[in-house]
């Protein structure tokens, strides 16, 4: 058999950089990480005449710089593993760094930004400067192997770029492959500005930013501080979060007019949130920082400017204090927070409301990998543990900050209906001035009605600037209660179809039956199989049925309580059966006088929740549910051997959209169960386990049925 290598074209570094280097902003920033992984403790980023065409990108840097050979046997051999290599055995730095690149691409950033580059290095061992260049055009060539464009280089005796002592590596990127404009620039500033974890970054390692022949408007681009941003967030939260879901965390809540509050606490995600963890999938410790604003007015009191949180919101994600993209870019929503806010906008959190960061490293976080292309992290089972603990995170932070967000935006909602009323008074007043004036004269002059109009059309403007604001809100819970109301139509329909067409299955069974020998035991008992199954799914849909079909039976009647809770327990047999949890109900019946269907949701909503929360029980702790009827008081316990209700919470959990359940809770059934009972009067409430005998460990709920019932 013959042998043959592969014979790359020139053109491959083209489509190298084109494919592995999204943007300008992602080249910049892939050469930045080379400098940090090169010991610089500064790196300058300097634009010069950026929207000519003499356009120059110069990005240099103070760290140890390469001679000769390290240029020709590792520069010039991409993807050669000397970084991945250093990684894997810990071998840090002089300045104790791992390196952030591994996949030796990152040089193809220059390519990808513009067709010429020329490198001047100076290294910290003997002080030779070397100087090379190179023409990315003459890669285009289709005809051209690879190896036969040469690059040329050289040593050099002096540079301006390294007076004395200095060390260090400069790239001048030239031959602008397109033109910058403003929103360019705008794009590269926030990913320098972002590139560096304002918490946890590293100490000694600094970027600025200037230009040079560059609109003076630009300037401004100069500004990379972000923590004064920060540090006026109302609700801030600190969390380390571990493998197992145990979470150590740090709350404060911090606003003008407002009382501070701060908290603090240790939680297991496994017990407080519905997330599933497996434990045996080691991604190692993170720490988390959470800063969460309001929108509109409450932003002018704090004078940050929105267009501040519009660039820094979401979360990013950092490796040893540099960002990995493009988490936490605008648009890229990857944990789905604004999703989570659409069901449940009153206790979740957009992903515009918040600034993040996640913060990883080398050492403890080795298993979490970045894609070749330098967007973002490989999405493995180590990735998707990384998502469930960051999103448990954020669900232990929403529930702290409710409170504190409810009685904000109840004295804001205070503070609107004045600002609007005084603005009203204000329109009013100035149509009663038009209105006198015309009764005065036959004619106002114009220059006082134009006056008049000029000061109440600004109030008008603003009136129809901050209104929408509280819109907003009461839209974005209609859209949920419109979710709810259409999946409740849908379960009608759905419903209704089942029912005939199990009907209709039952009917063609009793028929086959007629027309087939049933003294065959082998078909008589498939036969009765197939009965009892259509006999059990008729008999779920039946007890489903009073859910929906509540018009329908909108009289109220005389009900049997262990009648129904029996009922309500035969639809969670599966899931019953499923979790491995033993029920029981115990005590005498006796008559309630209500909609079957509305006690039926009672129950169904408790023994929901009673089941989610036992089976978050690991399977060698015993789940158990136990409905104690008390035919003497008229009272029902459902208790179950859950984790039970934080303290924080208890006084929370009947509020609509507050839930414990993370992402499948929306924060409705207690409130549906509250308002439901509290319409006839009767009444619910959590108590502890010691308030009644038999009472079990976890949540324990009373129900009074009072002497209405009777």
């Amino acid at each position: 058999m013959k042998e043959i290598n592969f014979r790359p074209k020139a053109r491959l570094i083209k489509i190298l950089g084109e494919q592995l280097i999204k943007d300008a902003s992602v080249g910049i920033i892939e050469l930045v990480k080379n400098s940090y992984d090169a010991d610089a403790t500064t790196v300058e980023l300097i634009f010069d005449s950026l929207n000519t065409e003499n356009a120059k990108i110069i990005i240099r840097d103070n760290g140890t710089g390469m001679d000769t050979e390290t240029f020709l046997t590792k520069w010039m051999n991409p993807a050669s593993g000397h970084k991945e290599v250093q990684k894997n055995r810990k071998i840090r730095t002089n300045l104790g760094r791992l390196p952030l690149g591994e996949k030796g691409v990152g040089r193809f950033a220059a390519q990808q930004i513009g067709n010429k580059l020329t490198l001047i290095s100076k290294n910290s061992i003997d002080k030779k400067i070397l100087s090379a260049e190179i023409n990315w055009e003459e890669f285009d060539s289709t005809d051209k192997d690879l190896s036969e464009v040469n690059i040329r280089y050289e040593e050099i005796e002096n540079s301006d770029f390294f007076p004395g002592n200095n060390t260090g590596t400069v790239l001048i990127i030239e031959k602008i492959r397109n033109k910058f404009s403003e929103s360019d620039v705008k794009k590269i500033y926030s990913a320098v500005r972002r590139m560096k974890s304002p918490f946890r970054g590293v100490n000694d390692f600094d970027v600025s930013i200037s230009f040079q022949n560059c609109p003076e408007e630009w300037s401004k681009y100069s500004d990379l501080n972000t923590s004064e941003i920060l540090e006026k967030a109302p609700f801030m939260f600190i969390a380390i979060a571990d493998d197992n879901g145990i979470v150590d965390w740090e709350y404060k809540f911090s606003f003008p007019g407002f009382k501070k509050r701060e908290n603090k606490g240790k939680s297991d995600l496994f017990q407080e949130t519905d997330i599933t963890l497996d434990k045996d999938i080691k991604i190692g410790s993170f720490m988390i920082y959470l800063h969460a604003y309001l929108r509109g007015e409450p932003l002018k009191v704090t004078q940050i400017n929105p267009k501040d949180i519009d660039e820094l919101s979401g979360i990013s994600v950092y490796r040893d204090g540099i960002r990995i993209l493009p988490y936490g870019e605008k648009g890229n929503d990857w944990l789905g927070l604004d999703n989570r806010r659409i069901q449940n906008p009153g206790q979740r959190i957009g992903n515009d409301q918040v600034i993040g960061m996640v913060e990883i490293n080398q050492n403890e976080n080795s298993i979490l990998k970045d894609k070749t292309n330098r967007e973002g992290l490989i999405e493995d089972r180590y990735y998707e543990k990384f998502t469930k603990l960051i999103t448990g995170v954020i669900t232990l932070f929403e529930r702290e900050l409710y409170e504190d967000r409810k009685l904000f935006q109840k004295k804001q909602r205070k503070v609107e209906e004045n600002i609007i009323n005084n603005k009203l008074n204000t329109v009013e007043k100035g149509l009663n001035q038009i209105e006198e004036k015309v009764k005065e004269k036959n004619e106002v002059p114009s220059v006082e009605i134009k006056e008049t109009l000029n000061h109440i059309k600004p109030v008008y403007h603003e009136l129809k600037t901050e209104i929408p604001v509280t819109i907003e809100e009461l839209e974005s819970e209609k859209k949920v209660l419109f979710n709810l109301a259409g999946t409740g139509l849908a379960a009608e329909r759905f419903t209704h179809e089942f029912a005939r067409i199990i009907g209709g299955a039952i009917s063609s069974l009793e028929r086959l039956k007629k027309l087939i020998d049933l003294n065959d035991p082998r078909i008589k008992k498939e036969t009765d199989t197939l009965t009892s199954a259509h006999e059990a799914l008729r008999n779920d849909i039946r007890l489903l049925g009073p859910m929906f079909y509540i018009k329908k039976v909108a009289r109220e009647k005389e009900l049997d309580i262990r009648k129904i809770i029996d009922n309500t327990v035969s639809l969670q047999e599966y899931m019953l059966t499923k979790e491995n949890i033993n029920l029981e109900v115990t005590g005498e019946t006796f008559t309630v006088l209500m909609r079957e269907g509305s006690l039926m949701q009672v129950f169904n909503n408790l023994l929901d929740n009673a089941i989610f929360w036992c089976s978050r029980k690991s399977e060698l702790d015993k789940k158990q549910i136990r409905i104690i009827i008390d035919d003497k008081n008229h009272t029902v316990y459902v208790t179950d051997s859950g984790p039970g209700v934080n303290s924080r919470f208890r006084d929370k959990i009947f509020d609509p959209f507050f839930s414990m359940k993370g992402e499948d809770g929306r924060g409705l059934g207690l409130y549906i169960v509250k308002e439901i009972l509290d319409e006839k009067g009767f009444g619910i409430w959590l108590v502890n386990q010691e308030d009644f005998p038999g009472l079990l460990s976890g949540a324990s709920f009373k129900i009074v049925f009072n002497e209405k019932s009777e």
